[in-house]
């Protein structure tokens, strides 16, 4: 009984913000044992009165108290880009992995690992040789660049033995941020993965930016898309969005990125908290000329992307009217974590309310994770995964960046944001 007791947390004071979409809770006492929320409520003198002997509470006056982030989108290049993540609020990522078995392996011990997120994998990517991430590494359990639709639905079969839950597809050829075409993986391939998935019961998420090639992987079945969509859906495949429904996760931070990734990366950097996350080489380099140059020259259309920005946002809008659920997520790799804050701030800047974009970052992540029976809400029973804030992120939405503590299944995991190693991408 006195480890029991001794495992109550209470947190008091804070104003809450449940993730849900619920009017925030001022002055809130929000209860923890064992990892697990046990209660939400006002902080009266009753219900600090009912917590049991020995319960550790903490005044949090003042602050504000949300979910733990959950990135719907991100690539890890080196552990230090989830312990990166972590630091900044993100308690729980669909990592985008080459190969099922080491991202499984991953999975599983992050499960325990107090320094980085619970990983969800969506492994393997697959893809064409010749096309987008062909020159990424090989599964070594699998053919990731099945060519025939029975070599694909192998392949899927393989992908479930070994573990996965979730699969995704390049189906796009980037000529509309590199300019020259790359490969693209041929229709019935792309159908026969996606299929396959759905017999096994496997999400697949789909990279398709262009709008054709978005339409065709709804069609065939996929349950997430894992960027914006160029130009404007029709009426059809936006009630067929909703129906099914297909989770939308627009990364918009990403576009605005490759359109000016001068302006972007500078823009980010005027933030003395942003600019604190990275480690002193790693905020030379992005300051130089060189940096954003390298990526002009990597992706030669971006005038292209900029003038897509607008339909961009129009879509976000307009699905989101639907009733499509919109899922935050980054792939932001020159900024991991940080992501977060960048892409609620554009979500706002697109139509979402502050509280429906901090609805996406959480409950609708979740939801797209098939998770949130077990996250992504602060209510009785979910996992006690939630961040601190110092300022109140529905007026701002930047104050997502103001940390005080980070939670990670009742743990608190960490607030300070300490310079890391940066990614390795170039």
């Amino acid at each position: 009984m006195k480890t029991l007791l001794a495992a109550t947390l209470a947190l008091r004071g804070a104003t809450l913000v449940d993730g849900a979409g619920q009017v925030p809770l001022a002055h809130s006492l929000l209860v923890i044992r064992d990892g697990r929320v046990v209660s939400v409520g006002p902080a009266t003198p009753e219900a600090l009165a009912a917590l049991p002997p020995g319960a550790q509470v903490r005044d949090v006056s003042g602050a504000w108290i949300v979910p733990g982030w959950i990135d719907a989108h991100v690539h890890a290049e080196s552990d230090a880009d989830l312990q990166t993540m972590l630091r900044w609020g993100v308690t729980s990522v669909r990592l985008m992995a080459e190969d099922v078995a080491r991202s499984e392996k991953l999975a599983r011990e992050s499960r325990s690992r107090p320094d980085v997120p619970e990983v969800f994998p969506a492994a393997p990517i697959f893809t064409v040789r010749g096309g987008w991430w062909a020159e990424e590494p090989p599964d070594a359990g699998l053919d990731r660049f099945p060519d025939t639709a029975d070599g694909a639905r192998e392949s899927v079969r393989k992908a479930k033995a070994l573990g996965s839950r979730e699969i995704k597809l390049m189906l796009d050829d980037m000529a509309w941020c590199r300019g020259p075409a790359l490969a693209r993986m041929r229709p019935e391939v792309a159908a026969a993965l996606i299929g396959e998935a759905r017999r096994l019961g496997l999400r697949t998420i789909v990279h398709a930016p262009g709008l054709s090639d978005a339409n065709e992987a709804i069609a065939d079945g996929a349950t997430a898309l894992a960027h914006g969509v160029l130009d404007p859906f029709d009426a059809k495949m936006i009630a067929i969005m909703k129906s099914r429904p297909v989770f939308y996760v627009p990364t918009m931070d990403i576009f605005e990125f490759l359109a000016d990734t001068r302006s972007f990366v500078d823009g980010v950097l005027a933030d003395p908290v942003a600019a604190r996350g990275l480690a002193p080489e790693t905020l030379a380099r992005y300051r130089t000329r060189e940096y954003s140059d390298g990526y002009r020259k990597r992706y030669a259309a971006y005038e292209n992307v900029q003038r897509h920005l607008p339909s961009l946002a129009a879509n976000v809008r307009a699905l989101h009217a639907a009733g499509v659920p919109i899922a935050l997520g980054t792939d932001m790799w020159a900024f991991p974590g940080l992501g977060v804050s960048i892409e609620l701030d554009l979500l706002v800047r697109a139509g979402l309310s502050p509280l429906e974009a901090i609805r996406a970052a959480t409950q609708t992540s979740a939801r797209s994770l098939g998770i949130d029976g077990d996250r992504g809400t602060l209510e009785p029973g979910k996992r006690a995964d939630f961040v601190v804030l110092s300022e109140d992120p529905t007026r701002d939405v930047k104050n997502a960046r103001k940390i005080r503590d980070v939670y990670k299944n009742g743990r608190r995991v960490g607030p300070e944001i300490r310079a890391a190693a940066g990614s390795a991408r170039p």
